[in-house]
């Protein structure tokens, strides 16, 4: 079984986009935990729009390639663009990224992230993870 730190971010209909790419990861992995979304401001001048993100942990028998397929349709599913070098500065519906991969889920937490607004969501969520134990977003392994 292996783990996976994924990171989730709209800034078109966030509200809407990310519980449908919540749903969407359901169906095809078991979502352990999932961490507060947190509105940031976006990195770059060619986004029109703020957006949110989120942090999320799955487990799949799965490897990152076939991962990584399945969240490129997820995308396509939910109105983002087909992968081109262009899309990346353009705003978007949903994001959905491996950030880190582990053979257990706190191994994926406790990854150092590149992404500023990626590590605020993680600097959030990390004290919920070790203290709230009723608190959806807390880890059910």
């Amino acid at each position: 079984m292996a783990f996976y730190l994924l990171g989730l971010g709209s800034n078109l209909n966030p509200d809407e986009h990310l519980p449908l790419a919540r749903q969407a990861l359901l169906q095809h992995f078991e979502l352990l935990a999932t961490s507060p979304e947190l509105e940031t401001a976006p990195v770059g001048d060619t986004f029109q729009y703020p957006f949110k993100n989120q942090l999320a942990v799955i487990s799949t028998g799965l490897g990152a390639t076939r991962v990584k397929e399945i969240l490129l349709e997820i995308e396509r599913t939910l109105g983002r663009e087909a992968k081109s070098p262009a899309r990346k500065l353009k705003d978007r519906t949903i994001d959905l990224d491996i950030l880190a991969e582990g053979s257990a889920a706190p191994e994926c937490l406790n990854q150092i992230l590149d992404e500023s607004y990626y590590r605020r969501v993680q600097q959030i969520w990390q004290p919920v993870l070790t203290h709230d134990t009723t608190h959806q977003s807390v880890l059910k392994v």
